[in-house]
C-alpha cells in the first residue's frame, strides 16, 4: 500500500481526497463541457471525494455546480436512473441539494458551499440530533415525491450476492479476506433474523460522514446511488456504524429520530442493524478490490478499516445478546 492511515478519520480523509483517475476523466470532462445547459464556455475541473464516480465542478453564470459521472454497477445494485430519481425526490423532501440537469450516467447538482463532515463532527450531540431529524424528514417525505413505482434496497440480499461472488473469485482475494468468508453468510442470516419485523421507508442507505454536507446553517445529504426502499433502522444503522457511536449516543440518536424513549427491544434491533451495515460495507469493499473502478484509491485501506470494524462489532453484538436464533 502506498498509504498507511492509522485511524478511521484518516481513512475518511483519504476518501474525501479520492479523485477520478486523470487518464480516465478526460472523456467525462469533455462530456460535461458540451452539455446544453451552460450560458457560455465552461471549464470543468476534477473534484475530490467519492469512491464510485468521477466528480467534476463547473462555474457558469455566477453559479457553481457539481457534475457526477458514473456508469451502472449492477453487481452493486447501482443504477443511475434510480440515483437521479432518488436525488430529485430527496431534494423535494428538503434533505438534498437541487439536481438541475440529468441524462443517462450524468447529473448536474447545485454546489453546496460548505464542508463534508468527519465522524467526530457527527458525534457532537447537537449535530447528531439534527442528522436524526433530517433522517426522519427523508423517511417521512421522500417517497411522496418519487417519480417512479419505486425500487428496493434489501441489504441482506446485497450481501448474499457479494458473498457468493467472493466465493467464486476467492483466489483473487487477499488471504485475510478469504479466511473470513466461511462466517459471513451465517452472520448475514443471523442479523436478518435479529432485525425482526420491519418498517419500510425510502432511505439513503449509504450515509457516511463524507456524504453529509454542512453549509454553516444546515445539513444536506448527498450521493444517492444506493437509495431505495429499505428498513428504517438499517438506514440509521449505516451512519451509526460509520461514526461508531456508543450506547448513550445511540439512545440520543434514536430518541431524536423516533421522538420517543428507547426500549431494550429497539436497542437490540438497532445493534443488529449497525452490524449488518458493517457487514455490507465490508463485502462491498472486498468486491471493489477485485474491480477496475475509475478512482485513484487503494481499496485495501478501506477493506481493512471495515473488516476490523465488522469483526469487532459482530463480536460485541454476540457477547451482549448471544446468537439471535
Amino acid at each position: 500500500m502506498t498509504q498507511d492511515p492509522t485511524s478511521d478519520d484518516e481513512v475518511y480523509s483519504l476518501i474525501g481526497g479520492a479523485r477520478g483517475m486523470e487518464a480516465r476523466s478526460g472523456a467525462a470532462i469533455e462530456r460535461a463541457r458540451a452539455l446544453p445547459i451552460w450560458s457560455g464556455a465552461v471549464e470543468p475541473t476534477l473534484l475530490s471525494g467519492g469512491l464510485s464516480n468521477i466528480n467534476l465542478t463547473v462555474d457558469d453564470g455566477g453559479q457553481r455546480y457539481v457534475i457526477r459521472v458514473g456508469e451502472d454497477e449492477p453487481i452493486f445494485g447501482v443504477f443511475r436512473d434510480h440515483e437521479l430519481l432518488a436525488f430529485r425526490a430527496a431534494h423535494a423532501a428538503g434533505v438534498a441539494p437541487e439536481v438541475i440537469y440529468g441524462e443517462p450516467g450524468l447529473m448536474v447538482i447545485r454546489f453546496i458551499e460548505g464542508r463534508s463532515l468527519m465522524p467526530a463532527d457527527v458525534r457532537e450531540p447537537a449535530r447528531l440530533a439534527e442528522v436524526a431529524r433530517r433522517f426522519r424528514q427523508l423517511h417521512d417525505e421522500a417517497h411522496k415525491h418519487l417519480d417512479s413505482t419505486g425500487f428496493m434496497f434489501w441489504p441482506f440480499q446485497h450481501q448474499r450476492s457479494h458473498i457468493r461472488l467472493l466465493h467464486q473469485r476467492s483466489e483473487q482475494l487477499y488471504e485475510r479476506w478469504r479466511g473470513m468468508l466461511p462466517g459471513l453468510a451465517a452472520a448475514n442470516e443471523e442479523l436478518e433474523r435479529a432485525l425482526g419485523p420491519v418498517n419500510v421507508v425510502f432511505g439513503h442507505n449509504d450515509l457516511n460522514p463524507q456524504n453529509i454536507m454542512d453549509d454553516g446553517e444546515r445539513l444536506w445529504f448527498v450521493d444517492w446511488e444506493f437509495a431505495g426502499f429499505v428498513v428504517d433502522l438499517f438506514d440509521l444503522g449505516v451512519l451509526a456504524m460509520n461514526i461508531e457511536i456508543g450506547p448513550g449516543e445511540s439512545d440520543h440518536f434514536l430518541e431524536n429520530y423516533f421522538d420517543a424513549p428507547v426500549t431494550d427491544e429497539l436497542r437490540y434491533r438497532f445493534s443488529a442493524a449497525k452490524v449488518a451495515a458493517a457487514l455490507r460495507e465490508t463485502t462491498w469493499s472486498f468486491v471493489s478490490e477485485m474491480m477496475d473502478k475509475p478512482i485513484d484509491f487503494d481499496f485495501r485501506i478501506y477493506s481493512t478499516m471495515n473488516a476490523d470494524r465488522y469483526e469487532r462489532m459482530y463480536a460485541e453484538f454476540r457477547e451482549t445478546y448471544g446468537a439471535s436464533g
